[in-house]
């Protein structure tokens, strides 16, 4: 009988090893995607990508531009996602330190009986029977709640370290608000600027084909030598490249913003009328209030003050696994074995290990902790360094563009003028319609270059701004809709222009001691929005020397520059 079920045991067995083998042959090679799998899946991410935007029913303002590239932009979506992922794994570090509560339950099955005999040791004879104490086949449930001291230490320090690492996460999500921003910003003024000048150029662009048509008919009619008739068109065809090239410049600035929006593209929209003309905007905050701005309010700064908590706890985690581990544990089990006497029982105990070979490891790690102490400030001083080069930078490039914005304007007033005067010779036959032409191209040019430095001279003021650290969106917007979103932009844009975000941030706290500081904010003391009196600052040259490096070292303001 027992051979009988022995046999069947092991057929039992090798039928079961034989499933197991043809199961993983079975194991085929991934299928290719076909171009129909392509399509559903393209389809499906152009779905999850325009499918949920509000659609474009109006004009574009600036402030609706940067909301809607701040609520649908990909790249922003990226950076709120990652910060909900060091979020999630902050709530997961937190939930290990809990103890360890473990269910389990078995069934088992044996060929045979689990018997024994005994041996005497004195005489190597057989002193008991073969006999049994357990059943062949058994059912076993266990409950058992466990706590692991070293493991809870290095919990504890691990959901400190990933707490840290979601604020160093949100402060990146600043970092990449403000320079989708500001690229935004940059792009509309530009594109606005081409929506304005698209009706004259394609006006020039006809008198100029006009009058290359003309010329060349004249031409072929030998009304002019041969010679002059090549060379007049020759600067015609100049004049239409130039136009052309114009016009490609506005077709690409409007695709830019399109893009900042996450507009899908080929998506037509108009853009609001640009308003307050040309005014110069006024800086109302004084430098040394900026600088003590920027050492507290800069995402890379306090990212990096995030990270260097961590630094530290690493060092203690480390210095924690040195520690013996002590391991306590209590448990109920249950054994439907009819040979035991009690079937149920509880148990409780302490487990103690200690890895000795881990004392040699404490001098490098006492080592690398005091050389992670040491490397912290300077990495911190480093990005200081840079931020205030930045800054500085960003306040001289500000009033620089300002010169070369009035440069560019009295350019652009007295070629319209020139245009003015010319169109009057033409019609009393005392210049060409060649003149003509070149004038209009020349005041159009003008013009754009006019454009370009005003929106050049916007983007250094935001510069300025977002290098001192200021959020051009608040830290909550009751409404997300992109309305919502919109009006939030523009009131704290008012807040920044008027000179008040600095005394709603800091309020009558003392920042910084000196004259012209923004120290002891009391009722006799206000900052006004008051343009700078400098109007021609020189650049120093230690700042000239770092304007490269620094722009690559840290993200912010890196991308941002008018094109």
């Amino acid at each position: 009988m027992q051979k009988h079920d022995h046999k069947t045991f092991k057929r039992t067995v090798f039928a079961a090893a034989a499933v197991l083998l043809l199961s993983g042959c079975s194991v085929t090679a991934p299928n290719q995607l076909s171009s129909d799998d392509m399509l559903r899946l393209a389809n499906l991410d152009q779905m999850q990508m325009f499918g949920r935007q509000e659609p474009v029913t109006a004009a574009i303002t600036m402030d609706e531009a940067v909301a809607r590239a701040l609520k649908y932009n990909l790249e922003h979506r990226l950076s709120m996602m990652e910060r909900a992922i060091s979020e999630n794994m902050r709530d997961v570090k937190s939930m290990e330190l809990l103890p360890k509560v473990t269910a389990s339950a078995g069934y088992r099955d044996r060929s045979n009986e689990l018997a024994s005999s005994s041996e005497s040791l004195a005489t190597g004879q057989q002193s008991l029977v073969p006999s049994k104490s357990s059943e062949r086949d058994g059912r076993t449930a266990d409950l058992e709640m466990s706590w692991n001291i070293l493991d809870f230490g290095l919990s504890y320090y691990e959901a400190k370290a990933a707490g840290n690492k979601a604020l160093a996460a949100e402060e990146r999500r600043r970092r990449v608000v403000a320079d989708i921003a500001r690229q935004t910003r940059a792009a509309w003024l530009a594109a606005a600027s081409a929506e304005e000048l698209r009706d004259e150029v394609a006006g020039a662009l006809r008198d100029a084909n006009a009058a290359l048509a003309q010329s060349r008919e004249a031409g072929n009619r030998r009304l002019v030598k041969p010679l002059d008739a090549l060379r007049y068109q020759r600067d015609l065809l100049n004049l239409v490249k130039q136009l052309e090239t114009l016009e490609t410049e506005l077709v690409k600035a409007k695709s830019k913003l399109a893009q900042l929006m996450n507009l899908q593209p080929g998506t037509p929209f108009r853009l609001a009328k640009r308003t307050g003309g040309y005014a110069i905007p006024a800086v109302p905050y004084r430098l040394s209030d900026l600088e003590v701005l920027a050492m507290t309010r800069r995402p890379e700064l306090r990212e990096e003050s995030y990270l260097a908590r961590n630094a530290v706890l690493e060092t203690k985690m480390s210095l924690l696994k040195l520690f013996p581990n002590v391991k306590l544990f209590a448990g109920i089990n249950y054994d439907d074995n009819k040979y035991l006497v009690n079937s149920r029982w509880a148990d409780v105990g302490t487990q103690v290990s200690w890895n000795l070979m881990s004392l040699f490891s404490v001098p490098g790690i006492l080592k690398g902790n005091e050389l992670k102490k040491e490397i912290a400030p300077l990495r911190r001083q480093a990005i200081r360094m840079t931020v205030l080069s930045q800054l500085h930078v960003a306040w001289n490039q500000r009033f620089l563009a300002e010169k070369a914005f009035k440069r560019a304007n009295e350019i652009a007033t007295v070629q319209t003028k020139i245009d003015t005067q010319v169109v009057n010779a033409v019609r009393s036959h005392a210049e060409t319609r060649l003149e003509a032409v070149r004038t209009r191209v020349e005041t159009l040019l003008a013009k754009r270059a006019r454009d370009l430095s005003y929106a050049e001279l916007l983007n250094a003021q935001d510069a300025i701004y977002q290098a001192s650290g200021f959020d051009t969106v608040p830290d909550s917007v009751k409404d997300d809709s992109l309305g919502g979103i919109t009006d939030a932009i523009a009131a704290q844009n008012r807040a920044i222009r008027d000179g008040a975000l600095l005394n709603a941030i800091y309020g009558s706290q003392a920042l910084k001691g000196g004259e012209g500081d923004f120290k002891n904010q009391s009722e006799s003391y206000q900052l006004k929005p008051t343009a700078s009196k400098s109007d021609d600052p020189v650049m120093p040259a230690a700042v000239r020397r770092v304007a490269g490096t620094p722009w690559e070292s840290l993200g912010s303001l890196r991308g941002g520059a008018s094109k």
